[in-house]
């Protein structure tokens, strides 16, 4: 089976407070191509219960858990590891993406290889 075009790359770590907007930002994209690998890092707020209501909602965005915090780097190499699209756009938790985002940023990578 072949992957999406673009995997977003989202670590999270106590991101309660925003992860919500970014997730939705990503979700409302006008390409609609793409997988949201979201990767908990450890949080100890309710940042777990926030991204599996997502993921149980909505087939694109899948999370994967790391039992306790090994850090961004540590959690971008398993995301990158675990990606199944043909490009990666990162993505953190307190970001928000325009709708184009992903359109833009797919269009110029095709026009430029």
């Amino acid at each position: 089976m072949k992957g999406p075009t673009v995997t977003v790359l989202m670590p999270v770590y106590n991101g309660e407070a925003y992860v919500e907007a970014a997730i939705d930002s990503v979700l409302g994209q006008s390409f609609a191509d793409f997988e949201l690998l979201v990767i908990n890092d450890g949080s100890h707020d309710s940042s777990p219960t926030i991204l599996q209501r997502y993921a149980d909602a909505d087939a694109r965005v899948r999370v994967v858990t790391n039992p306790q915090n090994i850090g961004l780097a540590a959690t971008l190499n398993k995301g990158r590891d675990l990606a199944t699209g043909e490009l990666i756009a990162r993505m953190d938790a307190d970001d928000i993406c325009t709708v184009d985002r992903l359109a833009v940023q797919v269009a110029y990578l095709r026009d430029h290889p």
